[in-house]
């Protein structure tokens, strides 16, 4: 049976599960809900309204690590996503609990900031995210306009500024691992790796069938693209998507 990947259009979670279905070899179709009003089909599905969610054969799993786990158990003759050693299945399962932590609230923050600094960006964004029916770009635009005058406040710059603080030394530890070692946590890839590539979606956007942002293949922080160390890592994950992923 088919699984339903159930998402936001630009959620990095949901790009973190598309990843795993994709790296396992998966058969898998999407559906796409809008914030708001449409999350009411979420509740009703799986009793919350954050996605990602799946459905297969019966079964409503929702949250990116359950999902993840519960694709390790339900196709066990799949490429695996975990190793079956366990101390190096315990450190992929720490730094995906990490990623998780760290990229998961900061990355859309980041995006959006940058995104307000570019109206036309600030609006393929905004209309991309709603998903359908698609609101206008003039009333994105106008809510840009509304909201860029917040990002110069004090305390808002200083989270904003603190969270690409925190981001840069998370990717600066992946460079690291990635020069050391081939992947995060080995020669060969793991959730881990799926991970870090569907959370800094938003970062630099991936160049996949399923991108909801096809015009902006390769655009997105522009701090963090140009930076020549950081510039290794969106290397490693396009080579990534581009020899794993669809």
């Amino acid at each position: 049976m088919t699984i339903v990947l159930h998402r936001f259009p630009l959620s990095h979670f949901s790009e973190k599960v598309r990843l795993m279905l994709d790296f396992k070899g998966l058969d898998y179709r999407i559906v796409e809900h809008s914030p708001g009003p449409d999350q009411l089909a979420l509740m009703k599905l799986s009793g919350q309204r954050k996605v990602p969610v799946i459905e297969h054969e019966g079964s409503v799993v929702h949250d990116s690590t359950a999902i993840g786990l519960y694709l390790e158990h339900a196709f066990p003759n799949a490429r695996p996503m975990l190793p079956s050693d366990f101390v190096r299945r315990r450190e992929v399962l720490d730094l995906e609990e990490r990623l998780d932590a760290v990229l998961g609230p900061r990355v859309p923050g980041i995006a959006a900031d940058e995104a307000l600094r570019d109206g036309d960006l600030w609006a393929d964004v905004g209309t991309a995210s709603m998903g359908k029916p698609r609101v206008p770009r003039l009333l994105v635009r106008a809510v840009g306009w509304v909201a860029r005058p917040a990002t110069f406040v004090p305390g808002v710059r200083h989270q904003l500024d603190e969270a690409r603080t925190t981001v840069r030394t998370m990717l600066v530890e992946l460079c690291e691992r990635i020069a050391e070692r081939g992947y995060l946590c080995g020669p060969e890839p793991t959730m881990a790796d799926l991970t870090a590539a569907g959370l800094t979606m938003l970062l630099k956007i991936p160049d996949t069938r399923y991108n909801p942002l096809p015009k902006r293949v390769g655009e997105g922080v522009r701090e963090f693209i140009n930076d020549p160390v950081l510039g290794r890592f969106f290397d490693w994950r396009d080579r990534l998507y581009a020899e794993h992923l669809k």
